[in-house]
């Protein structure tokens, strides 16, 4: 299983979301946690499923700011815990080894 979490600093262009959709091809991850998306929630959720994510949870940005979104395959077993502007925190549980495994993706603004 693999998870790739990256800070994509806004999808607003068709182009950035079709590179987007290419390197997740070419990386296969199970589970993609995406930050600063700058897209409110059901723009988000567009983007996700074109990406190859049917499922998934967003947090919409504010404004022009912020936006979270975790997107995981067909065939993963997540258990979303809780989730915020700022975080998204979650269950995930590996086949491999049995037993289920916790994450936390977040984005901390730069300030004080």
């Amino acid at each position: 299983m693999r998870l790739l979490s990256w800070n994509v600093q806004g999808l607003g262009k068709p182009r950035t979301v079709g590179r987007l959709r290419d390197f997740l091809r070419d990386i296969n991850p199970s589970i993609v946690f995406l930050i600063e998306t700058k897209l409110q929630t059901d723009e988000m959720m567009k983007v996700r499923k074109r990406c190859g994510f049917p499922n998934g949870v967003e947090v919409g940005s504010r404004g022009r700011s912020g936006g979270l979104c975790l997107g995981w395959r067909d065939g993963c077993q997540i258990s979303l815990r809780s989730f915020s502007v700022r975080h998204i925190d979650f269950m995930v549980f590996d086949d491999g080894s049995g037993q289920w495994w916790r994450c936390t993706g977040f984005y901390g603004a730069p300030e004080g």
